[in-house]
């Protein structure tokens, strides 16, 4: 069965909903960045026990988690994204590349029944405004010798000495944009996979944002992570239960 198949028979079944207007920093609505040729998507194939291969990407739908391989992208520059595609518009200021499409990412989140919060008001790049959505956790996972190392995005992303703290980043599956006039998904445009500076193109986001309004306070934990190059595991896991409001 391929991507391209399933996909439209989600978009059939009302699995996918409407998706939000994005807007730039000055705060005017703008549309999903102009179109270009679409990336080549993977075949879904069954793996068993509940489990499936998109592209690289695998989904375990009973544990409620997926993992896509990459590698370490940038450190010690400012960052407003955790992960791109390869190739990405954003991959200057990302901190991760995913061997992934938007497509692809997209479709290992709505297979694990995500879905864009249909009260989630339009949202604007570096708006210091609360996203909402259902809830996810993001980790990152290498191999250091023979030892497998774990940490979370958050984790990787802060300076351990700075005013946010890990454990208070919290990350909503917002589901990206489609482009109106040609139907093709932004997400698979600009590459932006998961961001925290509120880029509505994107289809993971952090609640709050992180280094809104202090652009270059987030450059990556380089005390943590592996070099740049460095072979990852991304791993996003559905938070079980009620999503949490979005605070004011």
């Amino acid at each position: 069965m391929s991507l391209r198949c399933c996909f439209a028979a989600l978009t059939v079944a009302g699995i996918l909903v409407p998706l939000a207007l994005a807007g730039a920093q000055s705060g005017s609505p703008s549309s999903a960045p102009a179109a270009q040729p679409a990336p080549p998507v993977g075949e879904m194939k069954p793996l068993g026990r509940d489990r499936y291969q998109i592209g690289r990407i695998v989904v375990d739908k009973k544990a409620g988690r997926f993992t896509v391989p990459g590698r370490v992208h940038v450190v010690d520059r400012p960052l407003e994204y955790l992960a791109t595609t390869p190739g990405g518009m954003k991959e200057y200021e990302t901190l991760l590349e995913a061997d992934a499409s938007g497509s692809e990412f997209n479709l290992a989140c709505i297979l694990l029944g995500l879905e864009r919060d249909p009260h989630q008001e339009p949202f604007y790049q570096f708006s210091e405004k609360p996203v909402s959505g259902p809830r996810v956790s993001i980790r990152i996972a290498w191999q250091d010798g023979r030892k497998r190392r774990e940490v979370s995005a958050a984790e990787a992303l802060l300076d351990p000495k700075g005013e946010v703290r890990p454990e208070s980043v919290e990350w909503v599956y917002t589901g990206s944009l489609s482009n109106t006039a040609d139907g093709q998904f932004a997400a698979d445009v600009t590459g932006t996979l998961v961001g925290f500076v509120h880029d509505a193109n994107s289809i993971i986001e952090s609640v709050m944002g992180l280094g809104i309004g202090a652009y270059g306070s987030v450059s990556g934990n380089t005390a943590l992570l592996p070099p740049v190059g460095a072979p990852i595991e991304l791993i996003v896991e559905v938070q079980r239960g009620k999503p949490k409001p979005a605070r004011p």
